[in-house]
């Protein structure tokens, strides 16, 4: 029976599909050109202008690094509000004492993958200037290797890279640092995010190098605090 004031499934989906279809249908029948200016200078002054043979990371980190800066501010945002949930509302602790959460099996497989999950990380962080990767991927594969390392961890254990304390003062350090990177540029003229390093004497590269090492480590701090703050080990 429907329900008074709902519309069968069939209805919607087709209002649905015709809206989609009435959005869609200008970008079908436009007799203009697809642009494709940005995309060939992207293509052939990418690695000129960043030293990066990754065109992703070249944009993200150059052409358009005020936008990155965005988002981690609102990654830094998500967990802060993430947390402070947490914190109100609390999280289920009845099953972290009494162990069910945890089994033998999970806590050695979890202890050895963790390293090798670190370690795999840290290369897709420092090498996304020339591979697919970068600090966004390489800091969720992070955080990742610090889950297993707190999964693994058995009772009485700590490590100190899954300690919650050692993570926040992680992220907001690294957050401080990409301020001050970007500052950096404007005090030596350069303007907002420019490239300090290059009057050193660095290869042009180096700039997203750094860049793509300080997000990594931010995202594998902040996400890897959420989730051990979710998981309810008890302190």
């Amino acid at each position: 029976m429907i329900g008074k004031g709902r519309l069968p499934g069939i209805i919607q989906l087709v209002i649905i599909l015709l809206a989609t279809a009435a959005l869609l249908l200008p970008f079908v029948l436009a007799d203009q050109p697809w642009p494709v200016q940005a995309r060939n200078y992207l293509e052939g002054n990418a690695g000129v202008d960043t030293g990066a043979r990754n065109t992703v990371s070249a944009i993200y980190l150059g052409y358009r690094v005020f936008d990155t800066l965005g988002e981690t501010i609102v990654l830094l945002v998500a967990i802060t509000g993430t947390i402070a949930l947490i914190g109100k509302y609390g999280i289920n602790q009845g099953a972290v004492k009494s162990g069910r959460l945890r089994t033998v099996l999970l806590e050695v497989v979890a202890a050895k993958l963790g390293p090798i999950v670190l370690v795999f990380g840290l290369h897709v962080m420092m090498y996304g200037h020339v591979s697919p990767g970068g600090g966004f991927q390489g800091g969720v594969v992070i955080a990742s290797g610090i889950i297993f390392l707190e999964l693994g961890g058995r009772k009485g254990a700590s490590t100190m890279l899954a300690d919650k304390k050692v993570l926040a003062l992680i992220e907001s350090s690294v957050f401080l640092l990409m301020v001050l990177s970007a500052l950096s540029g404007v005090v030596l003229g350069g303007g907002f995010f420019a490239d300090f390093l290059a009057p050193l004497g660095m290869p042009t590269v180096s700039y997203i190098v750094m860049l793509n090492i300080l997000i990594g480590m931010k995202v594998g701090a902040g996400i890897g605090y959420m989730c051990i703050s979710m998981l309810g080990r008890v302190e």
